[in-house]
């Protein structure tokens, strides 16, 4: 009995995780923020402040013990805040007294230009890493806009993935319930043929010994037919060889008369002549043994009735089925009441699982999460917005800065003459160093802004990714969730409307992500008595007992009556294998006649062409043309008369030595399928309804089995779950705080590169730069000589008393 397979539902597809370069860089991201928070989860702490309500007075030095990582960076990052301005502050200050490259004088030597070389690489390495932490930052903050606008149509996915899942189970039970009705069909047709079914089963039991005696009973009355045949056969052979043999011999004596009487008047002319004595049958077909009472036995024997007694019994074992349709009227329509009942009772199942409630109750808390998320929408897009122009503006910010870099780094070679005297360089050079200056300025402007919101980031998705992203990613958010009393009324199992059950989110999860099926996961088996909901043992109890009181009784069958079986009795005990047909046989041996008939006309005629014999020439040539019609005669029938004799008494010798043996055989095999069916076709009748039973009840089994299988391990796989729970890890951290994280990563990696930039921007400058004064040499062994520029074009304005 075979079931179909339940549909799967479709469901939309999921979050895809991060792969590629952007992974890469998340985990680099990653890798910073394990080495700046190595501890593990803090479990016992954040129980106790939530337990608390997050009174965090007692449990100070634990949470900067814990945070210690992110302190140490945050001092780090303040401390970068506050001495970024004042350094800038008092560079600018110092560059104003003429100090710290302010006096604008550089000394020539012969390592002017190697510095100036290593310098310029170096910026240039700067540079070039600091753009490519702002394109990282330009990138990093369209896709936390990309990541929040996809992440809303996601979660509403998501969540009509759950839907969808929460809809299928009711569907699923329905499904199983309804298949019930292949079972009571199957029932109700097995019940409605019971006479095919059940008849055929007890003629099948019973045939195999009744046919078999029929069939042997059948095959001994054909045996007696065909030996009483022989028999005619052999008497009517005889009858008209003894009416041939007695003509021929007749022909013989009177032929022999007239040849003799021939003989006689021609005397002395026919002297030498043959001799008619020889003219006589040499074979004597007279005699044969008497059968005709063995005869008699058999034909009393076949006229009986035996024939048609055996063609009644055939047809009596043939009306088993419908004899027992005839006699289960009453038994089909009180199962068939029976299979209603049962078809009531499963689906009575249906009502009694309140698992399909709870999920409902899931399904509505599931509608108002996506109403909500809906609602606010519009307000997140509006916000997001706001903080990705912010975002560009900080990029924006470093990437002026680069461009000072780049600008300078262009413009500063350009126009460059290494032998110009520093004070006589070229306005495109100069106008580099100017951008490096601008580039340095902006620096220690902007650095300690950008510094502080990395350190509002860093704090934020910092610690979002180590106490939540990365203990839910592991599982350790979930054992730490089923802290007993974590959270005052929650309580899972209550959620679900599950009693008596210890339901855990980790093994919720644990066996969802394994795809088992809800009765699993939710351990209904503590709940539910899925035995007693499917007991339908009541009902079947009433369709055996309906069965099991049915009386069928057959019709007995009888092989041969007491009369038939005297007669093939006699028929065996009448000496029949015993006939003697030695004398006739004896006698086909032998000649016909004593003398050929052939050649004693031939002497005839012989005799009659002599001369002296020409008187009774024509008396001797029609006594031989007689004698040659007489063996004409023999030859074309006392001859195949012989042979049909001799074939017929073949024939009944063969099959007559074998009949005694063949009829007791028979006899036998009819005396042990009568006690057979006498004694053993009540039983049968029992056993075969027993049989029919278990095959009836053992559809409704074989559901209930199935049924339990489909709704225990099959019906609402949870998979859906876990992938849900898998989405919303994805949205929450692999799109949104591990791009959030990336931004301010890239965003601290360009600050912090800002210093070098800073130093090697000033340093860089000066070489770029139109000096105020310089020193210049012709040979390397003379004297340094300060050569004073009279111009003044571009001394930085002092403030200067009057004198």
């Amino acid at each position: 009995m075979a079931y179909q397979n339940m549909s799967s539902p479709v469901y939309k597809p999921g979050p895809a995780p991060e792969s590629g370069g952007v992974k890469v860089f998340n985990d680099m991201v990653h890798s910073f923020l394990d080495l700046v928070q190595p501890n593990a989860f803090p479990t016992d702490l954040l129980t106790k402040l939530i337990k608390d309500n997050f009174q965090v007075q007692e449990e100070t030095n634990k949470i900067l013990i814990y945070e210690v990582g992110f302190l140490v960076a945050l001092a780090i990052g303040i401390l970068f805040i506050v001495l970024m301005p004042l350094v800038g502050l008092f560079f600018s200050c110092c560059r104003c007294c003429g100090n710290c490259g302010g006096r604008r004088h550089q000394k020539q030597t012969k390592k002017t230009d190697c510095k100036r070389r290593f310098i310029y690489l170096f910026l240039f390495a700067i540079t070039l890493v600091i753009l490519a932490g702002d394109v990282c930052a330009f990138f990093t903050n369209n896709k936390i806009s990309t990541a929040v606008n996809n992440s809303l149509d996601v979660f509403n996915d998501t969540l009509d993935n759950m839907k969808t899942y929460i809809n299928s189970v009711p569907k699923e039970i329905d499904f199983i319930i309804s298949a019930s009705t292949i079972p009571i069909q199957k029932g109700n047709d097995s019940i409605l043929r019971i006479g095919p079914i059940l008849g055929g089963m007890i003629l099948a039991q019973i045939g195999t010994v009744a046919n078999t005696t029929l069939d042997s009973l059948f095959n001994m009355v054909n045996v007696l037919n065909s030996t009483a045949k022989y028999m005619s056969d052999v008497k009517n052979s005889f009858n008209s060889l003894q009416d041939k043999q007695q003509n021929i011999s007749k022909d013989l004596r009177i032929v022999q008369q007239e040849i003799n009487s021939t003989l006689t008047k021609c005397a002395g002319a026919c002297s030498g002549g043959p001799t008619v004595d020889g003219l006589t049958l040499e074979a004597n077909f007279s005699t044969i043994p008497d059968f005709s009472d063995k005869m008699k036995l058999i034909q009393d024997m076949l006229g009986s009735g035996i024939d048609s007694d055996i063609q009644k019994a055939y047809k009596t074992l043939n009306d088993i089925p419908e004899t027992v349709t005839n006699q289960t009227r009453s038994t089909v329509s009180g199962v068939q009441d029976q299979l209603v009942n049962i078809k009531n009772k499963i689906n009575e199942t249906r009502s009694r699982i309140p698992v399909v409630d709870s999920l409902e109750n899931v399904n509505k808390e599931i509608d108002g999460v996506s109403g909500k998320v809906h609602q606010y929408k519009p307000d997140v897009a509006r916000y997001d917005h706001y903080r990705w122009i912010v975002g560009i503006c900080l990029c924006c910010v470093i990437l002026l800065v680069v461009l000072c870099n780049v600008f300078g780094l262009l413009l500063g070679p350009c126009g460059h003459n290494s032998k110009a005297d520093p004070t006589e360089r070229s306005c495109p050079s100069n106008s580099g160093g100017h951008f490096f200056m601008a580039g340095a300025a902006f620096s220690f402007i902007f650095s300690w802004l950008l510094m502080l919101v990395v350190l509002v980031l860093f704090l934020a998705g910092g610690n979002s990714y180590t106490l939540i992203c990365k203990p839910w990613g592991n599982q350790q958010l979930f054992k730490f969730l089923d802290t007993p009393n974590l959270i005052n009324g929650f309580n899972l199992s209550q959620m679900l409307n599950i009693k008596d059950s210890n339901l855990s989110i980790s093994s919720l999860y644990s066996n969802c992500e394994k795809n088992e099926s809800l009765w699993t996961t939710l351990d209904l088996n503590k709940m539910f008595n899925l035995d007693e909901y499917l007991n339908i043992s009541k009902y079947t109890d009433e369709v055996a007992g309906t069965v099991e009181n049915t009386q069928i009784s057959l019709k007995g069958i009888t092989f041969i009556n007491a009369n038939q079986r005297d007669l093939v009795n006699n028929v065996s005990k009448s000496g029949i294998d015993a006939l003697n047909f030695g004398d006739i046989t004896q006698q086909m041996t032998k000649n016909t006649t004593k003398t050929d008939l052939g050649s004693f006309a031939n002497q005839l005629e012989a005799l009659a062409n002599q001369p002296a014999a020409a008187n009774f020439s024509t008396e001797l040539k029609n006594e031989a043309d007689t004698l040659r019609n007489i063996q004409s005669s023999i030859d074309g029938s006392l001859l195949p008369e012989i042979k049909n004799i001799n074939r017929s008494i073949y024939n009944l010798q063969v099959i007559s030595s074998q009949l005694p043996a063949s009829l007791n055989k028979t006899l036998k095999s009819i005396d042990e399928a009568q006690t057979f069916v006498d004694t053993q076709t009540s039983d049968i009748v029992k056993n075969e309804s027993k049989v029919f039973l278990n095959t009836l009840l053992g559809y409704f089994q074989a559901y209930i089995d199935w049924a339990k299988t489909m709704l225990t391990k099959e019906v609402a796989r949870c998979g859906p779950v876990a992938k849900t729970v898998d989405a919303a890890h994805i949205l929450a951290c692999g799109y949104i705080v591990d791009s959030l994280n990336a931004f301010w990563f890239s965003l601290g990696w360009c600050t912090i590169f800002l210093i070098p930039s800073i130093i090697l921007s000033v340093k860089l400058a000066k070489y770029y730069r139109r000096m105020k004064t310089s020193e210049v040499f012709e040979d390397s062994d003379l004297n340094h000589v300060e050569m004073v520029s009279t111009s003044h074009q571009f001394l930085i304005p002092r403030v200067t008393t009057k004198s």
